[in-house]
């Protein structure tokens, strides 16, 4: 190297020593000025959390004093609610970058939900004239009313926030501390940064970099490097990294062709599988058609024979009647006839009639796995009114009364198969409503939205009665074939519940109840509310 090159470079290497300096310097200046700004952010997070707890307090107070007032009007107001939620907004925004604190705010929108859910209840029960449930129910410690779990979480969550609020002031003197540090080691390293110039490039580092610059080029080409340059400097370093790198790429290889055997081998498996579930498939629908078209003939026989054997026997007690015989013997043969042929004969044929259902049900449960749908968007209100009015005369009957509510939201599905799930449960409310009371059946929907974790967006109709009830024994039985509760309330097999979950889990959807014995039942459907998006 030319001494004017290194005397060039004795100058210029301390010039770029002090504007490492600087460049730290004002580092250390923006880091200053971000850990104010983190102080900053901390104290409006806490503000704004206060924000939220006062309106919902007023609120809890002006709820109990409507209650003693017996005025439902002040309770559960929408601006509220609306308010709240912009609020919690806010503070779901400013802390974002926190997952922590993010699930904080996501429990305290719940349980702010929980309680207007309440609130809303509240102020139907005022207005059904349930005040003094309320008032009970006001007096328990525990329930919705009490805002003691939001309360606990709020005070949690700003313990978080003021903690993190003392750990960004402490970094903002750490910073500012950094920052006199790095400008008294600008003055003093630009003094140091010539005399050690000389040194540093006094070196030989030709050889060194031009062992990095192959390893460089033989890591970019793939092919295995050269011993690794010695030293414990930023070449050395960054020659181990290079090393380090061709290792993990080497291993990235290896673990790349594993898995793509096992994803090979776990697709061959899959298919199989698939293979094995279809032919399942296929045989029980096989075994199933089979077992009914056997059972049939043998019905049929059973059926025909015994009303042959009905007839032989009113033939026989005529040609009795004209025998010469006791009356006393005719008597007895015609009680033998009444009392013991005819309920046999009787008990066959209901047995028959019976087994027949239960062969047709089999059919229909087996045939709705293969039922070709053609889902489009559904208008929900006019599916629930068409039932409506197509059950009004078992609805008349029943001296029931039918509510849909207004503005149901649409669904996607086939529409033959979403009128009869839905034909179904108001059905069954029809039929098993409590003759002691009026009956009472509405049609309803609420909104569940759906995301990443939770699938679809769908949307949820219910259908309320205040029937029979199930109880808590028989709630497990609900969806499973063959299986009824009130047997003498209406006729039936069984099976229209197996049939509806298979149709809304066709679909996509889920279904599910929830009852109390001796009041009513809730039927809850949850379908999808807008077609799928294309792949």
């Amino acid at each position: 190297m030319r001494l004017l090159t290194k005397g060039l470079l004795i100058v210029a290497i301390p010039g770029l020593f002090e504007i490492v300096l600087l460049a730290a310097l004002f580092k250390s200046q923006a880091d200053a000025a971000d850990a104010e700004r983190w102080a900053a952010h901390s104290a409006e997070v806490i503000n704004k959390a206060a924000d939220v707890r006062e309106p919902l307090l007023l609120e809890s107070a002006r709820i109990r004093n409507a209650i003693i007032i017996d005025d439902p009007s002040p309770i559960s107001r929408p601006e509220l609610w609306t308010d709240l939620e912009i609020k919690l907004g806010d503070l779901a925004r400013l802390v974002s970058d926190n997952p922590e604190q993010s699930r904080s705010v996501q429990a305290l929108r719940e349980l702010v939900g929980q309680f207007r859910v309440w609130a809303d209840s509240a102020r139907e029960r005022m207005q059904r004239g349930q005040r003094d449930e309320l008032v009970r129910q006001l007096r328990d410690e525990q329930g919705p009313h009490r805002l003691s779990d939001f309360l606990n979480r709020l005070e949690g969550f700003l313990n978080e926030e003021r903690h993190l609020g003392s750990l960004r002031n402490q970094a903002l003197q750490s910073a500012r501390q950094t920052q006199t540090a790095w400008l008294i080691a600008a003055v003093i390293g630009s003094i140091l940064a010539a005399a050690l110039a000389s040194v540093a490039f006094t070196r030989s580092i030709g050889g060194r970099i031009s062992v990095l610059i192959v390893n460089a080029r033989r890591l970019a080409d793939g092919l295995p490097l050269a011993a690794r340059v010695k030293g414990h400097d930023e070449i050395s370093l960054l020659d181990d990294a290079l090393h380090r790198s061709s290792e993990r790429l080497q291993e990235a290889s290896q673990q790349s062709e594993q898995y793509r055997s096992q994803l090979e081998r776990r697709a061959r498996e899959l298919t199989e599988v698939n293979a094995d579930l279809l032919q399942q498939t296929q045989d029980n629908e096989m075994f199933i058609y089979s077992v009914s078209h056997d059972l049939r003939s043998p019905l049929v026989n059973l059926q025909g024979f015994s009303k042959e054997i009905g007839h032989a026997t009113t033939d026989l007690l005529n040609a009795v009647q004209a025998l010469p015989v006791p009356d006393a013997d005719k008597a007895k043969l015609r009680s033998v006839v009444a009392d013991d042929i005819q309920p046999a004969l009787r008990f066959i044929q209901n047995a028959v009639t019976r087994s027949a259902g239960i062969i047709d049900s089999m059919l229909r449960l087996s045939r709705a796995g293969r039922v070709e749908y053609q889902p489009v968007m559904l208008d929900m209100n006019v599916i629930a009114q068409r039932i409506v009015a197509a059950m009004s005369g078992s609805i008349r009957d029943k001296g029931a009364v039918v509510e849909v509510a207004p503005e149901l939201p649409p669904a996607f599905g086939d529409p033959t198969a979403i009128e009869q799930v839905l034909g179904n449960l108001v059905g069954n409310a029809v039929n098993y409503l409590d003759p002691a009371r009026p009956g009472r059946i509405t049609i309803d929907h609420l909104r569940e939205e759906g995301g990443a974790a939770t699938g679809p967006e769908t949307n949820v109709y219910v259908v309320r009665d205040n029937g029979l009830g199930i109880p808590p024994a028989y709630m497990h039985k609900m969806f499973i074939a063959f299986q009824r509760l009130h047997g003498n309330a209406a006729p039936g097999e069984g099976i229209g519940l197996a049939l509806v979950k298979r149709v809304v889990e066709r679909h996509g959807g889920r279904i599910w109840v929830e009852s109390t014995e001796g009041q009513g039942s809730s039927f809850y459907v949850a379908l999808p509310a807008r077609p799928p998006a294309p792949v």
